[in-house]
């Protein structure tokens, strides 16, 4: 069976394999001028709780020479989809479409066999490729995980467990959709549409909360001083713990200029304070094998669905 999968499915896997090549060629290029001006700048000894005089100013720089980079390494987010538009769907809507099921189903492995070593064998190779891209882009992005933290979506997403994670659901997911739609095109675009949805849903409702966030309130936010850490509300409160609308906000700190009082020390005299709810950065790990777990039970159930429908269909 390994032999057949290799064959049927060689040239998306030589692709995925050349892609992993050019991303890991791209990350050296680009990663070692970052590392150099990292350390060239010593920006290690600018993180928090340190206070090195003119570190605003040296982040700031690096931020913005080396920011755009980070911007378009993003959009790896996509990655996992493909895996399931091009390698999951087309799996078994291929087969029903073209009806070489027909004769697939008829030799001496039984159907739910068939799928299950194919889906098991493609399910290594992602799994694997998944990894490989992880650890690629935490080594490329070091530097930035340094100064902004890895739990950010932004960098969350696309390093550690979760990706091959991300990768084994997609390819799940695109193997039911074919074996539902039977059509590999109709099969490409609802794995698209289902896989971004979840991840979204995921990611902004079931994410925030994998444990209880921390709280705190300051009279003023040192430099810095969350930077690592996924902020997940910041908002000004009264002295009883009423939260101020931009509106009143703007209407104070416009009293004080016009009174030529600092703002902030305005503010302040209001008894006004800063209040955050945050996710410390030191829960990445434990967000990572909880989103994976989440990802990789959703790959089981869809596989597990895959094979009811499968048995129930016709020859």
């Amino acid at each position: 069976m390994a032999w057949v999968t290799w064959r049927q499915h060689r040239h998306q896997l030589l692709i995925g394999l050349a892609l992993i090549a050019a991303l890991a060629l791209a990350a050296l290029v680009t990663g070692l001028p970052m590392r150099t001006a990292y350390q060239r700048e010593a920006l290690s000894s600018c993180l928090p709780p340190t206070a090195r005089s003119g570190c605003d100013i040296i982040v700031r720089h690096f931020q913005s020479e080396f920011g755009n980079r980070v911007d378009i390494a993003g959009y790896l987010i996509l990655l996992p989809a493909l895996v399931g538009m091009f390698l999951g769907a087309p799996l078994l809507a291929r087969e029903l479409e073209h009806g070489t099921h027909r004769f697939a189903w008829t030799q001496s492995l039984t159907r739910r066999r068939w799928l299950l070593s194919k889906t098991l064998l493609l399910a290594l190779a992602v799994v694997l490729g998944g990894a490989v891209l992880s650890a690629i882009v935490m080594w490329w992005r070091q530097p930035f995980d340094g100064l902004q933290g890895r739990m950010s979506p932004s960098g969350f997403e696309i390093q550690g467990l979760v990706v091959p994670a991300y990768a084994l659901f997609a390819l799940a997911l695109g193997v039911l959709a074919g074996a539902a739609l039977r059509r590999s095109l109709a099969a490409m675009s609802l794995t698209l549409a289902v896989f971004v949805a979840v991840r979204l849903a995921v990611a902004n409702f079931l994410r925030p909360h994998y444990r209880s966030p921390e709280h705190e309130t300051m009279a003023g936010l040192v430099p810095g001083a969350h930077a690592r850490d996924w902020v997940l509300s910041n908002s000004l409160v009264d002295a009883v713990g009423r939260q101020i609308t931009s509106g009143r906000e703007d209407l104070a700190v416009l009293h004080a200029q016009q009174a030529r009082i600092d703002p902030q020390e305005y503010l302040l005299s209001l008894g006004w304070r800063r209040a955050l709810s945050f996710q410390p950065a030191d829960r990445f790990w434990i967000f990572q094998a909880i989103e994976a777990g989440i990802f990789v039970a959703l790959a089981a159930a869809l596989l597990a669905a895959t094979v009811w429908l499968l048995r129930r269909s016709p020859s």
